[in-house]
């Protein structure tokens, strides 16, 4: 229940002021002299009621000022209510956790870095610190250990405050409200708070974070959201890149390959993005984006542009047989927040992507060539692919060394000898294509192939009806494989009629259908390393290999499969965690890792497979270039990236934070308002400008009266 109180009780002995006005009015009542008059004809007789009428008016007046003096003399004493939830006088643990992940880089809605707004919120907590109260200041991207610190030194929590800033590291809020929690448990004071400041990034808010709002609340301690911003800012983001270069339209030239994201609900036009190799720029190009999609683009690109860096420049077709690699960086016009604009890889020369085609002769008749025509129509290698062509027997000899993908062309079924080799091919990072047909078997593929290899159960053919066909149209035109198809959600990829499909159903979230009938049967389902293509390849079922969407589908089923997880994607160099590299041979001795901000760190070999891998010690404190130096020679170059999760600016909802809970969190918008807050529960709520807002309307009152009174005939 509130309570109330003066701050400042010593103006209370100016009360009997208050008692003026009655003074006043008591000598005013003294007795007046009888004055003999000669005549009372012409003077106006006072009726009794209007007597007591002027009395009650004199009584409102001495009312009206009596209260005026008391409200003003209260005024000065500071009157305060103590609202619920107040600490007036007790000790509070107060846990305060700061957002100074990547994302707060970015700018408010007063075009000022987020951090900003997130330590003035902190020092505007700590400013209002008093004896006996127990801080603790932590951040999202802080360890995971102990508060240390817990502390009443208010200048020490300012300077703690103050050195907060920008960090390259994703926000973990889930670690940084367990870290509350345990602060708050261990506290032996029975009032407690979380302020929780930041700019509420989505992504951030996971569920094991909003369990943990949920137990501080449930535990009685206050949790109190300050939010810095509101509402989504448009931002664009490189989100990867492809490590190999590829041949460009044609066989001419080479391309990169970048994955651009726009977190926008309004489309971005003509996005510049540039690419380089040393000081050297190589290429780039313009990208336009739709609200929200993300893409792989292909940015030409001019190799030997950057050859003087260090490099030997590939021969004049821009392919060559050795794979050099090097280090280049891709930019893209800075926007809300700069460090995703800019993306770092070590590519590899560019190179001929291996293809491994197996096919059956039946009947005597040659196998079709529709496939190997679309990738290599020249039959030399100019089309940045190198066909090899064998049979089902061919797979026993299948490894990395030999080919990049393998692609199954109406294979009807394999033995146990080759099924095991080409499992192992995937196991390496190899890449498969499956192209079904009249001959493939749905059983063997739907219970032998495919388990543990992409999650897609065949339920037999299905046949189009008499004098019909299946349309082929996108469901996920986003996708790698269709890159080199302008499509939108359902537009059809081609007239092309398909007369037989084999009837398949994805049956987890590893997989999924990119391409898919008007009528819903998959098409073309993909997996990590794994494209599956229901139809033919072949004109067996229907004329799709005549459409000019063919080679563009054909090579995006290929480039999809070839582009497996290298050992650094799956190990997701990005900042935070320790760079890794693999390495040919063995190191001759001691392995150290340096890289920007001069980071330095020794690393730790092991063997893997037929190489060996290394794993500094100590995580990358910032994106760039990191380079492992094995004695006096440079053995390996990687490329460290900041998180993309913080690339999206759109802010969770705050009900949704607050739905559930008997006591949800109060929302504090404003800098203005967490002050208020302060002021109130460390102080109590004062009125003094209630009592002087009184004041003037009982003082305006008698004047209005009194006015009245003196103006009356």
């Amino acid at each position: 229940m509130a309570s109330f109180s003066f701050l400042n009780p010593g103006f209370l002995w100016a009360l009997p002021l208050a008692a003026i006005p009655i003074l006043i009015h008591l000598l005013s009542k003294r007795r007046l002299p009888e004055i003999r008059f000669p005549t009372v004809m012409f003077l106006r007789a006072l009726e009794p009621r209007e007597i007591r009428r002027l009395r009650l008016r004199e009584l409102l007046l001495l009312l009206l000022r009596t209260l005026a003096m008391l409200l003003f003399v209260c005024a000065f004493a500071r009157p305060s209510v103590e609202p619920k939830g107040a600490t007036v006088r007790a000790a509070v643990a107060v846990a305060v956790i700061l957002d100074d992940s990547e994302s707060m880089g970015a700018l408010d809605e007063q075009a000022r870095p987020r951090i900003e707004g997130a330590r003035e919120r902190g020092l505007l907590i700590v400013d209002a610190a008093r004896a006996g109260d127990e801080i603790a200041i932590t951040t999202t991207t802080g360890p995971d250990a102990p508060l240390s610190n817990r502390s009443g030194d208010r200048v020490r929590l300012e300077r703690t405050v103050r050195q907060v800033d920008v960090t390259w590291f994703p926000g973990r809020m889930d670690l940084a409200l367990e870290r509350a929690r345990r602060f708050l448990g261990r506290s032996g004071l029975r009032s407690r708070e979380v302020y929780i400041v930041g700019d509420f990034q989505a992504s951030n808010f996971t569920r094991e974070a909003r369990e943990n709002v949920a137990m501080i609340s449930r535990s009685g301690a206050r949790v109190l959201l300050l939010p810095i911003v509101s509402s989504r800012l448009p931002n664009h983001a490189i989100e990867d890149l492809d490590p190999e270069l590829r041949p460009g339209p044609q066989g001419k030239g080479l391309e990169m390959r970048a994955r651009l994201v726009n977190h926008a609900d309004a489309p971005s036009e003509r996005l510049a993005v540039r690419a380089r190799r040393g000081d050297a720029l190589i290429g780039g190009g313009d990208i336009s984006l739709r609200a929200d999609e993300s893409r792989w683009a292909s940015l030409p690109i001019d190799w030997r542009a950057g050859a003087a860096t260090g490099m030997t420049a590939a021969a004049s077709t821009g392919m060559t047989g050795a794979e050099p690699r090097a280090p280049v960086v891709v930019e893209s016009d800075v926007d809300a927040l700069a460090g995703d604009d800019r993306r770092y890889a070590v590519l590899g020369a560019p190179r001929r992507l291996r293809v491994l085609r197996i096919v059956e002769s039946r009947a005597g008749a040659p196998a079709s060539r529709f496939t190997a025509l679309a990738l290599d129509p020249m039959q030399d290698g100019s089309g940045g692919y190198a066909i090899e062509t064998g049979t089902p027997a061919s797979l026993l000899g299948l490894g990395r060394g030999r080919a990049d993908v393998v692609l199954l062309e109406d294979i009807a079924s394999l033995s146990g000898d080759a099924e095991a080799r080409l499992r192992a091919f995937l196991r390496e990072g190899g890449g498969l294509v499956i192209g079904l047909g009249p001959h493939a078997d749905p059983d063997y593929y739907g219970r032998r192939l495919f388990p543990g290899v992409i999650d897609l159960a065949l339920e037999g053919m299905e046949r189009a009806a008499e004098g019909q066909a299946f349309e082929m149209r996108a469901r996920a035109p986003a996708h790698p494989i269709l890159e080199g198809l302008s499509l939108t959600v359902g537009s059809p990829l081609t007239q092309s009629r398909i007369a037989a499909l084999a009837r398949g159903r994805v049956t987890s979230g590893r997989a999924e259908a990119v391409v898919a009938t008007t009528g819903g049967l998959p098409v073309v389902v993909a997996g990590p390393q794994v494209v599956v293509f229901l139809g033919s390849l072949s004109d067996d079922w229907g004329d799709l290999p005549y459409s000019g969407a063919f080679v563009p589908l054909v090579r995006g089923l290929v480039d999809f499969a070839a582009r497996a997880p290298s050992q650094e994607a799956r190990d997701r160099l990005l900042v935070g965690r320790p760079p890794a590299a693999h390495l040919d041979a063995a190191p001759a001795g001691a392995v150290v890792v340096r890289g920007p901000e001069s980071y330095r760190s020794q690393a730790t070999v092991v063997s893997e497979g037929s190489g060996f891998r290394a794993v500094a010690d100590a995580p990358a404190p910032a994106p760039g270039f990191y380079v492992f130096e094995a004695g006096a020679r440079e053995a390996a170059t990687v490329a460290v990236n900041p998180d993309p999760i913080e690339s999206d600016l759109r802010p969770v909802s705050v009900d949704s934070l607050r739905s559930g809970l008997a006591d949800p969190p109060r929302t504090l918008l404003t800098a203005a308002s967490l002050r208020t807050h302060l002021r109130d529960t460390r102080q109590g709520r004062e009125l003094w400008l209630l009592f002087l807002t009184g004041a003037a309307i009982f003082l305006a009152a008698e004047l209005v009266l009194g006015s009245a009174r003196i103006a009356a005939p």
